[in-house]
């Protein structure tokens, strides 16, 4: 009786698994709803994108990522026999998290069901760095990501 009871949990338990994702969802189509506009010439900008994508919760994650045009010392960029790439990643990164709207604003895109999630934002001059905007809009399943260069 036991064994039963254990092979019907896992038998309930199995398909909840199934729908799971094994790689997130990237690529060019993702980073492509991504708009970046420059508003003006102090580093203004203006964002939007959708707010849901496939069956996300409608609350993209934003993220400013800083990186550094020096690489890391004595790093080469190679690709090994395997076929496996080494890259070199940058020596130094800073991300900080974008809020575009307040509370408020949020709950009233909620209310009234707007597709789009838009907002202006500004960001800091540094000089030998790129920056560019990191998007993840979270499901249940799997996580889907998109990013744009804002500055290269």
């Amino acid at each position: 009786m036991i064994k039963l009871s254990k092979l019907l949990l896992i038998l309930w338990i199995f398909p909840h698994f199934v729908e799971a994702c094994m790689y997130p969802n990237q690529g060019k189509e993702y980073d492509d709803l991504i708009k970046v506009e420059k508003l003006d010439s102090n580093n203004h900008y203006r964002l939007s994108l959708p707010r849901v994508v496939g069956d996300s919760s409608g609350w993209p994650n934003l993220t400013l990522v800083y990186s550094s045009h020096e690489r890391e010392k004595d790093c080469r960029e190679e690709t090994l026999p395997d076929g496996t790439q080494l890259i070199c990643l940058p020596k130094d990164e800073t991300r900080k998290e974008l809020v575009l709207n307040g509370a408020w604003a949020k709950a009233t895109s909620w209310i009234l069901n707007e597709e789009m999630y838009k907002g202006d934002f500004k960001i800091t001059n540094k000089e030998s760095y790129s920056v560019e905007i990191s998007v993840i809009w979270e499901t249940s399943a799997c996580l889907t990501f998109g990013r744009k260069v804002i500055v290269e």
